[in-house]
């Protein structure tokens, strides 16, 4: 799987440094580039040309082959390789590269705690992100409970087709509309494709799992229950209730506490 024979320790942390300072956004800013020199000659002592090499390469790795399983097979590898101290600078240099350009990422902050939660180091994760200086940026500043609703729309919306029918978006629409009733349909439109605009960059577990927390902080049982039959309802919206639909709409269920029998809704 290695790019060479000569592939070493210090070539898998510029995978993970990579796929934080550039699989996140698909934007590598001069401090980025920067910051993340300066963490692999704190690894390795190694002059302009020769880290600069190894950039390249580890950057042809993560860009040619599938970057996430790239960023998977480094990050056991280097679980293996490293010391726990080594692990934990590391947590620290990616906090430093994700705080360069002075915005840190959600998508950012994500493979953070994917990294930390592999090597068993989520509490200096979270306390690191905590006290960043970095702003925090999630979804922007237009990003509400009403588009975390669509987004979970649309998650239940594509898991058995992957185009949304003009249906289905009316549907989402209508729903949308009994959670916020003072906005217009041209507004809730936006909504949707304001959510559609996060569901395109390819939804990871992080993301999901955000919008899934927020809801159930935000909603009491009985509006979780609402939201559970607003998405059955999106689902419904093509034809009959398909399994991939049922088994995600219960794992959600699951997920906020609420007892739901699928065998009911179609079946």
């Amino acid at each position: 799987m290695n790019a060479s024979d000569d592939w070493t320790t210090t070539h898998d942390l510029a995978v993970v440094y990579i796929a934080l300072a550039y699989g996140t956004d698909h934007e590598l800013s001069d401090e980025e580039l920067r910051v993340l020199k300066n963490a692999l000659q704190a690894w390795e002592s190694m002059d302009e040309p020769a880290v600069q090499d190894l950039i390249v390469e580890a950057a042809t790795v993560f860009t040619e082959r599938e970057a996430e399983a790239e960023f998977r097979r480094a990050v056991q590898d280097l679980r293996s390789a490293l010391s726990p101290e080594e692990r934990r600078d590391t947590i620290r240099h990616l906090i430093r590269i994700a705080e360069a350009d002075g915005v840190l990422l959600e998508r950012e902050q994500g493979l953070i705690h994917t990294l930390a939660d592999a090597w068993s180091l989520k509490a200096l994760s979270e306390d690191l992100l905590e006290n960043t200086s970095a702003v925090v940026q999630r979804r922007g500043e237009d990003w509400g409970l009403i588009h975390e609703l669509a987004f979970l729309y649309i998650l239940v919306g594509h898991a058995a087709d992957e185009d949304l029918s003009g249906s289905t978006v009316d549907v989402m629409v209508e729903r949308l509309r009994e959670w916020q009733p003072e906005r217009s349909p041209e507004e809730l439109r936006d909504v949707v494709r304001r959510a559609l605009q996060v569901y395109a960059e390819q939804p990871r577990e992080d993301l999901i799992h955000d919008s899934v927390e927020a809801l159930k902080e935000a909603l009491s049982s009985t509006h979780r229950l609402t939201a559970l039959d607003d998405l059955y309802t999106v689902a419904r919206a093509d034809g009959p209730l398909t399994r991939t639909e049922r088994d995600l709409i219960s794992s959600l269920a699951q997920a906020w506490d609420v007892n739901v029998r699928m065998n009911g809704h179609g079946g």
